[in-house]
C-alpha cells in the first residue's frame, strides 16, 4: 500500500508549513546576520520604544525562551495600559508582579529631586539584577567556560592583555583577533572561543545598562506613570505539534516545495542527495519530529500583536510598536512582515526555532479564522521555501555560527560622546557601584561584580572555577577580569537572548 493521503485541509496546511521549516532548520539554525528595521520616529518615540524593550528585558528572568516577554502600550480615555505577554503560562504571574513593583518604584524615583535619586536608582538596578539572578548565574558560567576555552588559544606572553586595559581596548583586541582569524579553517575553534568571550561580556553587562536606560527614559516620559494599569494577556492554545507520517520523506518534502512539473526538480534532487550524504539531513529531520521538546507555542510578541489587532486597541500616540526582550526570530520576522496589519519589518536575529506556533483552530478548516491563517502561512511559506531551495541549489552547508543576541559592545570608545543612551554621572552622588554577590552560591569564590560608574562591568574572583570545569585540563589558567576593565555598550543590545521590538 502506498502512503496515506492527507485529506484534512488543516492538517495538510500544518504539514506543509513545518516540513520546509524543519528542512531549513537542519540546513542551519541561523539565517544571515542581525537585521534592524528603520526607525522613522521622533525622539520621544525612540525613548518610549527603548523603554518598552528594556522593561521587557528586565521581566525576562531566565536564560532561554520560556520567559521571553513582550509589552504593548495602550492609550485610552482613562489611562495608559501596559499589556504584557510571555512565552509560557507559568511565568506570566511572576512577571506581572515584578512589573507592577517596577513601575511603582520608577514612579517614586521620578518624584524625587535630582539630589535624592542616586540611592534609589542604585537600589532599582540591584532589584532588577536580583530578579534575573537565575539568568545572570547562567551567563556567568557561560562566560567562565568561554574564557577557559579562549585561554587555550591566546598567543603571546600575557594572555590577560585582553582584560587589563580600560576603555574597551580589550574588546578591540578580541575583535581584532576574531577578524584576523575569520576564514581560517584551521582556527575555527579559536575564533569561536574568542567570539563567545566577547559576546558574553556584553550580555552580562546589559544587566546594568538596561535598568539604567529604563530610569533615564522614565525621567523623559513621566506622563506614562501618572495613571496607568498593567494587564496580562490571556494565553490561547497553540496548534498541535506535527507528526511524521509515511509522506514525511526527503524526496516528498522537496517535491511539495516546488510547483508541479517543475523542470528544476531533478537538479534539486541530486543536490539534496549530496547534502544528505554529507550532513545526514534525513536522520536529522527524523530526530526533530521525534524530539519530545518539540512543542509549538505562540511567541510573546505574536500574542501582543494579535491581542491589539483583535480588540482594536489604540497604541500610544498611534506608535504601533511592541517591545520584546528578544528580537524577532525567523518565523516571527516573517509573521510580522506578512500580517494584514502591514507592519514594518521588525528587528530580527534570524534564528529558526521549531517550537514556533500559531493560534490553534478548534474547528480546523471550518473555523472562522482558517482562511486568514491559511493566507498568512502561505505567504510565510514563500520565504521559507525560497531560503531552503536557494541553499539546496548552492549545495551549501550550515551557515557560520553567530549568537542569537547582539553582543552589546561598541566598536570604539569614540562613540561614547555620540551615544544618547549614556547617563552622565551625578555631581552630587558618590561613585556608584553594584556588587552582585551570592550570584554564584555554589562557588564560594566565584563572584560577579558589576560596577556602575561610566557603564563599567567587572567580573572578579574567578579563581574557583574548577568546581564548574572539572572536565577541563587542570593546568589551564583562567584570566581574571580586573576592576579597571571598562566595557562599553551598544544602545541596541539584545539577548537569546536578545532585546528586540517590533514597529508595526
Amino acid at each position: 500500500m502506498g502512503p496515506k493521503p492527507r485529506l484534512d485541509p488543516y492538517t495538510r496546511l500544518l504539514h506543509r508549513f513545518y516540513e520546509p521549516l524543519i528542512l531549513l532548520r537542519t540546513l542551519g539554525k541561523t539565517r544571515g546576520e542581525h537585521t534592524s528595521s528603520p526607525l522613522h520616529a521622533t525622539p520621544e518615540q525612540l525613548k518610549r520604544r527603548r523603554l518598552l524593550r528594556n522593561l521587557s528585558y528586565l521581566c525576562d528572568y531566565e536564560k532561554g525562551g520560556n520567559t521571553t516577554t513582550s509589552i504593548g502600550l495602550e492609550e485610552n480615555d482613562e489611562c495608559f495600559v501596559f499589556w504584557i505577554a510571555s512565552n509560557t503560562a507559568r511565568s506570566g504571574t511572576r512577571i506581572l508582579k515584578f512589573l507592577r513593583s517596577t513601575l511603582l518604584e520608577l514612579r517614586q524615583i521620578i518624584e524625587l529631586s535630582e539630589e535624592q535619586r542616586g540611592g534609589p536608582e542604585n537600589a532599582f538596578i540591584r532589584t532588577c539584577i536580583t530578579f534575573a539572578k537565575s539568568r545572570v548565574k547562567k551567563e556567568i558560567k557561560m562566560l567562565a567556560s568561554s574564557i577557559i576555552k579562549c585561554n587555550r588559544y591566546v598567543s603571546g606572553d600575557n594572555p590577560e592583555e585582553a582584560y587589563d586595559q580600560r576603555k574597551s581596548s580589550e574588546m578591540r583586541w578580541l575583535e581584532g583577533e576574531i577578524q584576523a582569524r575569520d576564514g581560517d579553517s584551521h582556527s575555527n575553534e579559536r575564533v569561536h572561543a574568542l567570539e563567545q568571550v566577547h559576546h558574553y561580556l556584553g550580555r552580562l553587562a546589559h544587566h546594568v545598562r538596561a535598568p539604567m536606560e529604563v530610569v533615564k527614559d522614565s525621567y523623559s516620559l513621566p506622563r506614562l506613570f501618572d495613571v496607568y494599569d498593567i494587564r496580562l494577556i490571556k494565553r490561547v492554545g497553540s496548534n498541535p505539534r506535527p507528526e511524521a507520517d509515511s509522506l514525511t520523506t526527503l524526496p516528498n518534502i522537496l517535491r511539495r516545495m516546488l510547483p508541479s512539473n517543475d523542470p528544476r526538480l531533478e537538479e534539486y534532487r541530486k543536490n539534496i542527495q549530496d547534502l544528505d550524504h554529507k550532513f545526514n539531513i534525513t536522520a536529522r529531520i527524523q530526530e526533530k519530529y521525534e524530539d519530545k521538546n518539540f512543542q509549538p507555542q505562540i511567541h510573546a510578541e505574536i500574542q501582543v500583536l494579535e491581542h491589539f489587532h483583535a480588540n482594536h486597541i489604540h497604541f500610544v500616540d498611534d506608535d504601533r510598536y511592541i517591545g520584546c526582550s528578544k528580537s524577532a526570530c525567523y518565523c516571527c520576522h516573517l509573521y510580522f512582515l506578512h500580517h494584514k496589519a502591514r507592519p514594518v519589518v521588525p528587528e530580527s536575529h534570524q534564528s529558526i526555532y521549531l517550537n514556533w506556533g500559531l493560534r490553534v483552530l478548534p474547528e480546523g478548516a471550518r473555523d472562522l479564522g482558517y482562511e486568514e491563517q491559511r493566507n498568512l502561512i502561505n505567504k510565510m511559506l514563500e520565504a521559507i521555501r525560497h531560503d531552503a531551495l536557494d541553499q539546496i541549489r548552492r549545495k551549501a552547508g550550515p551557515p557560520r555560527w553567530h549568537a542569537d543576541s547582539r553582543t552589546g559592545i561598541t566598536m570604539s570608545t569614540m562613540e561614547q560622546s555620540l551615544d544618547l543612551d549614556i547617563m552622565p554621572p551625578r555631581k552630587h552622588s558618590p561613585e556608584r557601584e553594584i556588587v552582585a554577590s551570592d550570584v554564584e552560591s555554589g562557588l564560594s569564590e566565584h563572584i560577579a561584580r558589576i560596577e556602575l560608574q561610566s557603564h563599567i562591568l567587572e567580573a572578579s574572583s574567578m579563581s574557583s572555577l574548577e568546581d564548574e570545569t572539572s572536565s577541563t585540563d587542570s593546568a589551564t589558567s583562567v584570566p581574571r577580569l580586573h576592576s579597571e576593565t571598562m566595557v562599553e555598550f551598544d544602545s541596541d543590545s539584545e539577548d537569546s537572548d536578545s532585546i528586540g521590538g517590533c514597529a508595526l
